[in-house]
């Protein structure tokens, strides 16, 4: 399976699980697939943690 398929099929999955949105689950997706512990975004609770990536909003302090 073509790598971006594997990313497709994971946010499908992080929607169904988590319930993210599709764009939100795109990035959850990518970096768990590329074992990226940690995002920095601000469209995730900051310091939230989901099967090993971690979000963390750069603009709290």
């Amino acid at each position: 399976m073509e790598r971006s398929h594997l990313t497709a099929t994971e946010a499908i999955r992080g929607v169904k699980t988590h319930h993210f949105g599709f764009w939100d689950a795109q990035i959850w997706a990518t970096a768990r697939l590329n074992q990226i512990e940690e995002v920095y975004t601000e469209d995730f609770a900051s310091g939230a943690t989901v099967e090993g990536v971690r979000f963390t909003n750069p603009f709290i302090d």
